[in-house]
């Protein structure tokens, strides 16, 4: 077979979705089971409201509990996710034979970078990269520093579904932001039209002032102050001795 039919393949993905809604509150929960030729091959996760309870770790065999406390109140089942992906991925090979083949239409991902917390320059923070509506979940992300690649502080997150049917990922990088600095989250995915696509964030505030540089403007500040009074007292004075020989 071609490399074109190849990377055709590659991006044949069947989702499947089982959705319950309760019906006074209106709460769902969602089922999410996503298989694809290329790696990562296969995606298994719980999730509820929006937020996910749970995922499978395919590598490990094992479910890995977005916060450890969902794993005291609901059971994850590894073995079932492993039954249940051995079913879907004989599905899709069935499937892509029905469609003679047929390649899947990438999404285009959408891609924000922010800090966690606000900017103080030469102090620690953490860059995240924050990128949406991805489909088929194959992506890559990557962080440089003024042009340079950097690798440690740097972590990600395994694929999260959204109720769009799409995907969503983050990557963090712990830094010190200093004056001049850029960085660079570089992702490549096959939806996007130039790849890698690059997000450039650089620190835009003023350094915090010293705290003698702090002292020194607010003794200016006083001592102008202070002058001023006098000034305004001085002519307060001479109003009326003005208007005395005035008269004259």
């Amino acid at each position: 077979m071609s490399g074109r039919r190849h990377k055709y393949l590659a991006l044949i993905c069947v989702l499947c979705l089982r959705v319950s809604e309760a019906v006074k509150v209106g709460n769902v929960l969602i089922q999410s089971m996503f298989c694809q030729t290329q790696l990562p091959s296969a995606e298994y996760s719980f999730q509820f409201d929006d937020d996910e309870i749970y995922h499978v770790d395919f590598d490990n065999k094992e479910a890995s509990w977005r916060l450890a406390q969902f794993g005291r109140l609901v059971k994850g089942n590894a073995i079932d996710a492993i039954e249940n992906m051995a079913i879907l991925a004989e599905n899709l090979k069935r499937d892509m034979r029905k469609s003679n083949y047929t390649a899947a239409t990438p999404v285009t991902p959408i891609i924000h970078v922010f800090t966690e917390e606000p900017v103080v320059l030469n102090e620690p923070n953490t860059l995240i990269c924050f990128v949406k509506q991805i489909f088929p979940p194959s992506i890559k992300m990557s962080w440089l520093k003024n042009t340079q690649p950097v690798t440690y502080g740097v972590s990600d997150t395994d694929y999260y579904s959204a109720s769009d049917f799409s995907y969503y990922k983050f990557s963090y990088l712990a830094t010190i932001p200093a004056e001049g600095d850029v960085y660079t989250c570089s992702v490549e995915h096959a939806g996007l039209p130039v790849n890698p696509t690059n997000k450039i964030w650089s620190p835009d505030v003023p350094s915090h002032m010293s705290e003698t540089s702090e002292n020194v403007v607010c003794g200016l500040g006083l001592a102008v102050g202070i002058i001023g009074i006098f000034v305004g007292i001085f002519l307060i004075f001479q109003g009326p001795k003005k208007n005395q020989n005035r008269g004259h």
